[in-house]
């Protein structure tokens, strides 16, 4: 294997390894959804970050930049958490359009090794802020980066709001799964049904419950070329797709979008 494909091979592992941690958007109980400008908002959540050892001799890292598109001075609350719930909090003090950049962001914020989700609220709708997230590692030739989406309070799938994920393929080429993160704290069902291009229904649509503030992840079965998942709860959930190249393993990472 080149050093070109073992980085991607590399990260790409590192991001289905990853997207198996959850955490709830809030620690107690839903939060009240809060008004956007154009992409700046006063609560997100990062599902997947990292600062852990990975294939031939590789170390995970995850940068992320915060910018402060507000006229106030305020501080952040920062939530981490893994597989067993929020571990974590710190406060991240920011001021008027300033923008706040930390290369590993885990030890960096939370002197943390290892993976999880993380939780940035301003707790305040007038407090807004931009993001910017990558998960990446460092090879002797070069860098290896992924961009990850955050998921703002309007990015959850409810009820009555289901999400889809597109341009997904099951074949010969390429392997696809689908994950969510329970935010709230009842019990939930998740159904995803796999459509071709056209929107017709292809096989039979697949279920899986969720426990409070749980996560699942499960592999989509259907063959499919080109073509995308609807995703349906009877509670609230935020979720998302990983599509990987079989050959190569580059993955691609898609959050769920509601609609």
């Amino acid at each position: 294997m080149n050093h070109d494909n073992r980085g991607r091979s590399i990260l790409a592992a590192g991001l289905l390894l990853l997207s198996g941690f959850s955490v709830p958007l809030c620690a107690a109980e839903l939060r009240a959804s809060s008004p956007t400008v154009v992409g700046a908002v006063s609560h997100l959540l990062l599902p997947t970050s990292a600062n852990a050892n990975g294939q031939f001799g590789s170390v995970y890292k995850t940068k992320v930049s915060i910018f402060n598109a507000s006229r106030f001075d305020y501080s952040i609350r920062a939530g981490l958490s893994d597989q067993t719930g929020e571990i974590a909090v710190r406060s991240i003090p920011i001021r008027s359009n300033e923008t706040v950049t930390f290369d590993n962001v885990l030890a960096d914020v939370f002197n943390y090794a290892g993976a999880g989700a993380i939780d940035l609220d301003s707790r305040n709708g007038e407090y807004l802020f931009i993001v910017s997230a990558q998960v990446y590692v460092d090879t002797g030739n070069a860098r290896y980066t992924t961009s990850v989406q955050f998921a703002d309070d309007l990015g959850a799938i409810t009820a009555s709001r289901p999400g889809f994920v597109v341009g997904i393929s099951v074949n010969s080429n390429f392997r696809t799964n689908v994950g969510c993160a329970s935010n709230t704290s009842s019990q939930q069902t998740i159904t995803f049904s796999v459509y071709d291009r056209d929107y017709n229904l292809l096989g039979q649509s697949s279920s899986f419950q969720l426990a409070g503030y749980d996560w699942g992840q499960y592999g989509v079965n259907v063959p499919v070329t080109n073509g995308g998942v609807n995703i349906q709860t009877n509670g609230n959930a935020v979720c998302y797709a990983v599509e990987v190249n079989n050959v190569s393993n580059d993955g691609t990472y898609q959050l769920a979008v509601p609609f």
